[in-house]
């Protein structure tokens, strides 16, 4: 598949390499290209068949606005993103950052994921914690499809993957994020995942 990884930082870096180590082509998306494989947003997308926002998630509209409705089209976009202020308070009160992509771009087709955990868990979650549960939430079925594969590629079971519904479910995920750095704080360590048991 070919991959867009809108962002060069800890996490789009971690999720480039693992997918491309497991035979996608991945082109990143910056501010800054340079390269081959570091293209400036706007063609990163139009090369790719699933887009990555790999981005703070108070850059997330802005950035997928300068790139346009059109270029993103009916494209898969998979979204990590966390919108968190600098207190780390969640960042949306009522619609979540993804809930408001997909009525920004109603062609696009979100899928929100791997937003609760360290970008350290999000490539390798069985060899940095012994339960691994990630959260999925989108409106079409076929996308989510797509992103619960790409899942299993960054070494997820299919066990821990749970699917909560439409994108407004992201809103609960996003709003994790408050608990997910009290624990960092707590622990004065990332590498944990919240995990459901059943």
């Amino acid at each position: 598949m070919n991959i867009a990884v809108l962002g060069t930082g800890k996490v789009g870096s971690a999720l480039g390499a693992r997918l491309a180590s497991r035979g996608h082509r991945v082109l990143y998306g910056s501010r800054t290209p340079a390269g081959a494989d570091r293209l400036d947003h706007r063609s990163a997308v139009a090369s790719s068949d699933l887009v990555v926002t790999a981005l703070p998630g108070g850059d997330v509209l802005d950035v997928l606005g300068e790139i346009g409705e059109e270029a993103l089209g009916d494209k898969i976009l998979l979204d990590p993103s966390a919108t968190i202020t600098p207190q780390t308070a969640m960042g949306h009160i009522s619609a979540g950052a993804a809930a408001q992509v997909q009525r920004r771009f109603p062609r696009t087709r979100v899928v929100k994921t791997l937003n609760t955990m360290n970008f350290t868990i999000m490539v390798d979650p069985l060899a940095s914690v012994p339960a691994a549960t990630v959260f999925v939430s989108g409106d079409d079925a076929a996308a989510k499809t797509v992103v619960t594969a790409l899942l299993g590629d960054l070494g997820w079971p299919d066990t821990g993957i749970i699917d909560l519904g439409d994108i407004d479910t992201a809103t609960a995920t996003e709003q994790a994020g408050s608990l997910y750095f009290a624990t960092v704080r707590a622990l004065g360590d990332a590498r944990f995942n919240l995990t459901v048991s059943r």
